[in-house]
């Protein structure tokens, strides 16, 4: 049996609550942001409201534009803003976390049925169209405990993640940062900086070697999907690598525009180009500083202070490969150094079980989720 979202509840979308309205007191705001990150410092609003509006822990929510997901509330009460859904299951019965769940595998169809260039949203009437499986309840809360396991030790797995990142810091601190005087250097005594060859855009094609823009770079840095839209002919590659504009393993590329300062160490085997301008690249000079040190101090809001203006306190909006040449680094002596990368590599190689583990878990959930819903 199946049945439409539409025959399961009405969907309240939230109020148009206006920045004047926001407040320091009362009840807090659930905005987009704070489902996507239910840690984000809310805005407040002290005064009458619709009743409708108001959401309590547990409540199922469906941001239906922007960035367009079904989240569970998890905190207390608190108002909701608009573009925002919140259910009531009053037209059948459900178990609300198998609705979660047939919901969430049907995101991509809600993708599907996006409009809007700038701002992708659905439409409500074609959000009540999507038909889901409709099974007795007994069965319905079996599918939702078996996911709501696995979904909870992916969780879990990703909550070690943090912990054993917290710890890298927390050693970075320890050694260098709590530490007596350490001196410093600027990275263009230690690095050449510069950036890619020019690519044309009429130079791109449609296969051959991947070609990054930052949004590429980050969602590499970030284990997430590369979704390459343009690439490099290989044969234009090949004169590249001979030109000696093809980065080599163990040099660094930094984002120089849009979030600034993420940065990826090239690795052996990779083959990609990237867009010159918006990516910067550094490439060894000498032996002074080892690369996994150099990649945690990039991390530390020590080095990240730098990337914010002098005048106004905000983020840099970009920064210019003459700027990277005049960051500061920390630069310990090289046995402390080495110490510290010694122990990253061993955290970061119970990080990659760790991940492992994530994957597996997540691929058996996907699976599960196409044979209860696909």
């Amino acid at each position: 049996m199946k049945i439409t979202l539409g025959e399961v509840g009405t969907y309240i979308n939230g109020y148009a609550f206006k920045p004047s309205d926001w407040g320091t007191s009362g009840l807090p705001i659930i905005r987009i942001q704070n489902l996507t990150n239910q840690n984000t410092i809310p805005n407040y609003f002290d005064g009458p409201y619709n009743s409708k509006f108001e959401v309590n822990k547990g409540d199922i929510l469906i941001a239906w534009s922007g960035s367009l997901g079904i989240h569970v509330w998890q905190k207390n009460k608190a108002l909701l803003n608009q573009h925002i859904f919140r259910v009531e299951f009053n037209k059948c019965e459900i178990d609300k976390m198998y609705f979660y769940y047939a919901v969430k595998y049907n995101i991509h169809k809600m993708l599907h049925l996006t409009h809007g260039a700038t701002m992708r949203h659905i439409i409500k009437s074609d959000f009540e169209k999507i038909v889901i499986p409709y099974p007795s309840l007994v069965v319905q809360a079996k599918i939702s405990k078996i996911l709501n396991y696995l979904e909870q030790n992916i969780i879990n797995y990703r909550t070690i993640l943090s912990k054993l990142d917290l710890l890298i810091k927390s050693r970075f601190d320890e050694l260098f940062l709590n530490t007596h005087s350490i001196e410093t250097m600027e990275i263009g005594e230690l690095f050449e900086v510069g950036s890619s060859k020019r690519i044309l855009q009429s130079e791109l094609t449609t296969y051959g070697i991947p070609f990054y823009r930052v949004t590429d770079l980050i969602n590499r840095i970030n284990g997430r999907p590369v979704d390459i839209k343009q690439y490099v002919d290989e044969l234009k590659y090949m004169t590249l690598i001979k030109e000696k504009y093809v980065p080599q393993a163990g040099d660094f590329l930094i984002t120089a525009r849009g979030t600034i300062g993420k940065i990826y160490e090239v690795k052996q085997n990779d083959k990609f180009y990237f867009q010159d301008g918006m990516i910067t690249w550094l490439k060894r000079k000498n032996n002074y500083i080892n690369n996994l040190f150099f990649m945690e101090l990039v991390k530390t809001d020590w080095f990240r202070r730098q990337f914010y203006s002098s005048n106004n306190g905000t983020t840099i909006s970009y920064l210019s490969i003459t700027d990277t040449r005049h960051l500061k680094v920390l630069l310990p002596a090289l046995n402390l150094q080495l110490k510290f990368a010694q122990e990253v590599y061993q955290i970061n190689k119970l990080k990659s079980d760790v991940q492992k583990s994530i994957d597996e878990t997540q691929l058996l959930m996907d699976s599960l989720m196409q044979e209860y819903f696909g």
